[in-house]
């Protein structure tokens, strides 16, 4: 089977023959430097990869060893009518800024990296939350679906295209535009400002997931990145759970199976996750990261997908070390409905590393 077909048979929740291992197509060091309009860096064609490969063949010996990649296709545009975006850059000795403003008539809201890292969230104060709701209402969504064939001929046989849309709107919230610390704070003390945006942003998400659902594609993922321990279990029911109900269904009528970036701490949500309609959890991490062995997680969600991330500190273990490692977390997660994946960080000796776990899952098939 080629590894398009391995992953492919793992995320329908069939048994593949060899459980495949793949990585997201902006972790190739050999990827471009353009980004999509989602800020993401842009998808090489494979051969591409072969072509510019900084390692004189190495990504073409994985990839031909059974490496798979990842690429993610964002069908959807979003264009914000009546908002200015500006960019400013300020340097303060070794400090070096660079604010993002986005001007609307009902006010601005500003966001500030420093070195390149985070610094402010666009959303401080509950009016910030209402500009947000103002740009919200006035963004329209452009169906780009030419695109997923695109995508489709690029990655060919060496991997699958998986189709992404936005957050969930309380993790978009949380991730995209408060940060989790004012996020977290504001739902505890139920500022009604959030809760006004919460309902704009879920009818958006909504026209989305039809527009989704009405184009090319099988898989389709939501990059959650929930961090439960803040958020906690009464607001994942209230917040998350009733937009899973309403929006894979949509999904799934259309042929579309849904997936959610999930890769910490799940273990207070199992019983919520095991009621929850989407098929699979993408980025599935075992501890130190997650707090669930992957046989617990098979036990409490058996009917479920696990794409999983293998913890990058692994990598970094002697070769038999890993070995191990790898065949202990396939016997615990079962061969059937699962893979393995690269989705956190690329491991700094992956040339050295990644073919260990090929081999491995080679081995046990």
């Amino acid at each position: 089977m080629t590894t398009r077909e391995l992953l492919v048979a793992a995320l329908n929740g069939d048994t593949p023959a060899q459980t495949p291992l793949s990585l997201y197509h902006w972790m190739v060091p050999a990827s471009g430097v353009q980004t999509d309009d989602w800020g993401m860096p842009m998808p090489l064609a494979v051969h591409e990869i072969f072509a510019k490969d900084p390692k004189g063949g190495a990504w073409r010996r994985l990839f031909d060893q059974g490496l798979g990649i990842c690429q993610h296709c964002f069908p959807i545009k979003h264009i914000e009518h009546g908002v200015k975006d500006t960019e400013e850059e300020r340097v303060e000795g070794n400090q070096h800024y660079r604010i993002y403003r986005k001007e609307t008539p009902v006010g601005t809201l500003r966001r500030v990296t420093l070195n390149d890292w985070h610094y402010e969230d666009w959303i401080k104060e509950p009016q910030d939350y209402k500009i947000r709701q103002w740009i919200v209402e006035h963004t329209e969504l452009v169906p780009k679906y030419e695109e997923f064939e695109q995508t489709e001929e690029m990655v060919g046989d060496y991997g699958i295209t998986v189709i992404t849309g936005s957050r969930t709107p309380a993790m978009s919230i949380n991730i995209d535009w408060a940060g989790t610390q004012q996020f977290c704070l504001d739902v505890a003390l139920e500022v009604e400002e959030l809760f006004d945006l919460y309902e704009a942003q879920k009818k958006l998400f909504l026209e989305e997931v039809r527009l989704i659902a009405a184009g090319p594609g099988r898989f389709v993922k939501w990059f959650e990145n929930l961090t439960i321990r803040m958020l906690g279990p009464r607001r994942y029911a209230n917040l998350l759970v009733p937009v899973y109900n309403e929006a894979v269904p949509l999904l799934e009528a259309a042929g579309k199976r849904v997936m959610v970036h999930y890769d910490g701490g799940l273990s207070i949500i199992a019983d919520q996750i095991a009621k929850a309609p989407f098929h699979m959890i993408e980025s599935l991490t075992e501890p130190p990261e997650g707090d669930m062995m992957y046989d617990e997680c098979r036990a409490a969600w058996p009917g479920k997908v696990f794409w999983g991330n293998i913890n990058v500190g692994l990598y970094y273990r002697s070769e038999v070390k890993l070995r191990e490692a790898v065949i202990a977390k396939r016997e615990r997660a079962g061969k059937k409905a699962l893979a393995f994946e690269i989705s956190e960080d690329l491991p700094e000796n992956w040339e050295e590393s990644v073919p260990v776990v090929l081999q491995a899952l080679q081995e046990i098939g």
